[in-house]
């Protein structure tokens, strides 16, 4: 016979007064107090108390706020998630309160049926969102030892149950089949994906039938969903899982995994160097970098981090060789912009570590790697200005950019900055 969802919430279990007493200490209570008198609007152990002044005119009547409170109950045949709200008045200063089920789950035959309370105080199909907006509370969940519970007289008794947050239940009592099957083949890695929701897990595969099959990969052993699609997608180009390969990598890489690199290989390689699949690729990319040509490159060294560093080491020199090239040709460029200009010169930087210098002696950003490649490629130009007696001392750094020139400078006075623009204009 089929119910309607006012015989389930007629059906339901019964809460404990205890959770009630509880979620009532959860709200927020008041004492109001003069010297000749006081009203304590209740006598329970509420989190929360504030003391206010009694006058003539306080208000001792009004509502509150209201909260919602979470309670887990089961028994061999029913798990449900009952969502209560609470509302909290005051009545001459005496509070009082509101109880009404919101949200109502029952866990039972199989099925997930989901009941919410309407405003006609009838049942209807379908839960209501206790999280929205201008909400402040996530609902809170009484402490009744509901997990332990669970544990031992539940449809989920057969399991080992994993650490559960309430919103995990339904899904563990979804699946408890697949979770029990893999935890009796001791595949804990793979029973804990399933039951904790697991992004990348497609629970329309991971059927009773396909666990059978993958028994032999799964069982007594720490691998997951994760290993499974790794061993596909090997399999897939033609190669195999070899075990341990699965701490260096992920099912993603192996589409990254160059043409001209023999796949076998590679998983013995990464596993005997103890190397991440992603550390391997940026060695790879060095190369590329430096150019170096197919018939040289060494795709397996006897040292990868050796090899890695080596790389890194003359990359950075030939950078730096470039860069240096760079500051050189500029100079040469703009070498009419060097000048001396009364009390001032105006110098330009011949290398990477004189804007270095200059943006450590001055505070400021010109060092950063960003100004270095925009000078050497003429995005724009960077210029010290220096006391002419004191040519070696930062003074004022100036940029010059589409026809405008941004100062830099240690000191500012109202003389010195208007005649130095005055000077530069010749620049322009």
């Amino acid at each position: 016979m089929i119910k309607t969802a006012n015989d389930y919430a007629n059906n339901k279990l019964k809460v404990p007064k205890a959770f009630f007493e509880w979620a009532y200490c959860q709200m927020p209570t008041y004492e109001w107090r003069n010297k000749e008198k006081s009203i304590i609007a209740s006598t329970r152990k509420h989190s929360y108390c504030t003391t206010k002044k009694l006058v003539k005119n306080s208000r001792l009547t009004f509502f509150d706020k209201s909260r919602l409170f979470v309670i887990v109950l089961s028994t061999s045949k029913r798990i449900e998630i009952q969502t209560w709200n609470v509302a909290s008045f005051f009545e001459n200063g005496k509070q009082v309160y509101k109880d009404r089920l919101i949200n109502l789950e029952v866990l039972a035959e199989g099925a997930h049926i989901k009941l919410s309370q309407s405003d006609d105080n009838n049942f209807r199909f379908g839960l209501k969102p206790t999280v929205g907006l201008f909400s402040y509370y996530q609902p809170e969940v009484y402490e009744n030892r509901w997990h332990d519970r669970l544990h031992r007289v539940s449809e989920l008794k057969y399991i080992e149950l994993p650490f559960l947050y309430v919103e995990d239940i339904p899904r563990v009592y979804k699946y408890r089949k697949q979770i029990e099957y893999a935890q009796k083949i001791n595949a804990m890695h793979l029973a804990n994906d399933i039951a904790n929701n697991n992004n990348e897990i497609d629970m329309r595969i991971v059927t009773k039938n396909w666990l059978k099959k993958f028994k032999p990969f799964f069982k007594n052993t720490q691998y997951g969903y994760k290993e499974y699609l790794l061993k596909q997608a090997l399999e897939k180009v033609g190669s195999r899982f070899i075990p341990g390969i699965e701490k260096y990598m992920a099912y993603k890489d192996v589409s990254k995994i160059p043409r001209s690199v023999k796949i076998n290989k590679l998983q013995k390689y990464l596993i005997k160097q103890k190397t991440d699949f992603s550390y391997y690729r940026d060695y790879l990319k060095l190369l590329k970098d430096l150019k170096t040509t197919k018939e040289n490159i060494v795709y397996f060294p006897t040292d990868i981090v050796q090899a890695h560093d080596k790389a890194v080491d003359t990359l950075n020199a030939t950078k730096r060789e470039l860069v240096q090239e760079g500051f050189v040709a500029r100079a040469e460029e703009l070498k009419a912009l060097e000048m001396v200009i009364g009390d001032y010169s105006f110098i330009l930087p011949k290398c990477a570590d004189d804007l270095v210098k200059e943006g450590q002696a001055l505070r400021h950003c010109v060092s950063s790697s960003g100004y270095i490649g925009e000078h050497v490629a003429g995005k724009t130009t960077i210029i010290f200005a220096r006391k002419r007696e004191e040519p070696e001392k930062s003074f004022f750094t100036i940029e010059y950019r589409k026809k405008e020139f941004n100062k830099y400078k240690e000191i500012e006075t109202e003389n010195m900055y208007p005649m130095i623009y005055k000077k530069l204009l010749i620049f322009g």
